[in-house]
């Protein structure tokens, strides 16, 4: 577990947010799939892991994700130390993941920062760019099975006219310049002319 003391007043409110936002069962799920896709086991079972500390701590040396990096691209792309001891060597692992995973097509505003992970900060973060990455991954037609839950992501479908179609929106005039043909300045008095009233009881 990471070395930090408790948190206190808004960091402590922060902190509460962010638990709320983990979904320890899709993160079992995600972890299920990394051993399917890596071909390795985690050196716990996640199906008995209860907190998000316990993913966490499955995650947090680098060594799976680099590993599982490699792996969607069908070759080594990003260098792992498999048997990091100290930290440095952790966060490097994790960073080493982080780059890849934004040169793999993973969105910057999908990726998590490495004390997310190292430091169970924000693990939610950590689960949803997994998920983002195996979607990613699928739709990239990675060399590796895929879960039932991957959310397929849309793909592009540009719409092509020729120039006569194009030229024929020309001659429509949009609604949004309007129209002037319901208005008329019928039964309107002009400003500083009183109402003429006729015998009749008809005004103008």
């Amino acid at each position: 577990m990471a070395n930090h003391g408790p948190s206190y007043g808004l960091s402590r409110e922060l902190e509460k947010k962010n638990q709320a936002r983990f979904n320890l069962e899709e993160a079992i799920e995600v972890l299920f799939w990394i051993e399917e896709a890596t071909g390795m086991n985690f050196e716990s079972d996640p199906a008995e892991f209860s907190t998000a500390q316990h993913i966490c701590d499955a995650l947090k040396d680098g060594v799976m994700l680099c590993v599982l990096m490699n792996r969607l691209n069908g070759r080594d792309v990003i260098p792992c130390n498999m048997r990091p001891k100290m930290p440095f060597h952790k966060m490097e692992n994790i960073s080493h993941f982080l780059h890849a995973a934004k040169n793999f097509g993973v969105a910057e505003i999908s990726l998590f920062q490495t004390v997310d992970l190292y430091e169970n900060k924000q693990m939610y973060k950590v689960i949803e760019c997994l998920r983002f990455l195996t979607a990613v991954a699928q739709a990239k037609g990675a060399p590796v099975p895929f879960p039932q839950w991957v959310v397929k992501i849309a793909q592009a479908n540009p719409r092509r006219f020729d120039d006569c179609t194009m030229r024929s929106g020309d001659t429509v005039i949009p609604l949004q310049y309007g129209t002037n043909k319901c208005a008329s300045q019928k039964g309107m008095t002009p400003y500083g002319l009183t109402r003429q009233i006729k015998p009749d009881g008809q005004g103008h």
